[in-house]
């Protein structure tokens, strides 16, 4: 249906598709998945017509460009519309109807995403899962013969997700989907083909399995355990907490693990750097378990030959006391010159009960 040939797209000095070949099957659901700046929202662009390419060529099926519609990570709705104006707006502008055949169509849009009964509404009185079902609704009403979506799952809680993945679910059906996402489970459910991008080039493709299972390309393995822990370096100790403290509230969030379990998270983390030197760089990393809510922090430092965990050189007693109370596991090694504080986190705690 859709062939990219040799693309390539610089911005400045950046070099955001880097002869990039792709193709793209009628009905057929693609995951581009790949670090940020891989180039995944730039070729979506390019595929809607949004940006053009530098050279290279974008080939359709009897030459003729197909119906498009984009579904970006913060909704972009009409603030001051509610649902149902949101919907009409286009087809009566861009396609022609009359406001009856515009309703009409939006409200068939609305229903099949749940939320004819919020016609009424203004965006901003729907939840976030809401508001991506109306964004796709509205690209929906267009009639379009491709959906692509930038990240559409990112910006939302669990339940949210659900939602929204289930919309997906059936548009898989009706419609070539072309869909980036750091969602690898969802990936795996849905996607019929993903496409691991990596500076601005297909590194691989293939079926859910192949690449996310069993991957052959170096670049592929390496994304794909980055993914799967959180990794984070500190420099000094003023290193910015805020940060750290969202990339483990996001992490956490990929689980569906609640508010209480990722603010324990956060305190094992907080009170493991209390006792640890912060001056010389330290590593965090934070993992959790294949098939059960339990999470492994480990926090590497370079070896000074000071224990962090002897009663005779431990710098803060009482940080290590509640260490000791968040953790089912709790012990120091060296290996490689550094000296690695391994915990595993109370299970108990993690589910709340």
């Amino acid at each position: 249906m859709i062939e990219l040939a040799h693309i390539f797209k610089a911005y400045g000095t950046h070099r955001a598709l880097n002869d990039l070949s792709l193709k793209i099957g009628e009905k057929e659901t693609v995951c581009l998945i790949g670090k940020m700046g891989s180039g995944k929202s730039t070729l979506l662009k390019c595929l809607a017509g949004l940006v053009q390419p530098d050279s290279g060529e974008i080939i359709f099926k009897n030459g003729k460009r197909p119906r498009m519609g984009m579904i970006f990570q913060h909704f972009n709705l009409f603030p001051h519309m509610d649902v149902l104006h949101n919907l009409t707006l286009a087809p009566m502008k861009v396609l022609g109807l009359s406001a009856k055949e515009a309703e009409q169509t939006a409200m068939e849009q609305l229903e099949s995403v749940g939320l004819a009964s919020k016609c009424r509404m203004f965006p901003h009185e729907l939840s976030e899962g809401q508001q991506q079902r109306l964004a796709i609704a509205r690209s929906l009403v267009m009639k379009p013969e491709v959906l692509l979506l930038d990240e559409p799952l990112s910006a939302l809680d669990p339940m949210a997700v659900g939602e929204v993945t289930d919309v997906l679910r059936k548009l898989k059906k009706e419609m070539t989907l072309v869909m980036n996402t750091h969602k690898l489970d969802i990936a795996a459910e849905l996607a019929d083909k993903v496409v691991f991008l990596d500076r601005g080039h297909v590194c691989e493709e293939g079926s859910a399995e192949q690449v996310l299972v069993s991957p052959c390309n170096e670049a592929t393995r390496r994304f794909l355990s980055y993914m799967k822990d959180l990794y984070y370096t500190i420099e000094s100790a003023h290193f910015d907490r805020p940060e750290l403290n969202a990339r483990i509230e996001q992490y956490c969030n990929r689980f569906g693990l609640g508010s209480q379990a990722y603010r324990f998270v956060q305190l094992a983390v907080e009170e493991s750097l209390n006792i640890v030197p912060l001056d010389n760089g330290v590593h965090v990393k934070l993992s959790k378990a294949e098939h059960e809510v339990r999470m492994v922090l480990e926090i590497a430092a370079a070896d000074a030959g000071v224990p962090y965990l002897d009663e005779n050189s431990c710098c803060d007693e009482l940080s290590k006391s509640i260490l000791q109370g968040l953790c089912d596991v709790l012990e120091e090694r060296v290996e490689l010159n550094l000296r690695v504080l391994h915990m595993e986190l109370d299970q108990d705690r993690l589910l709340l009960k």
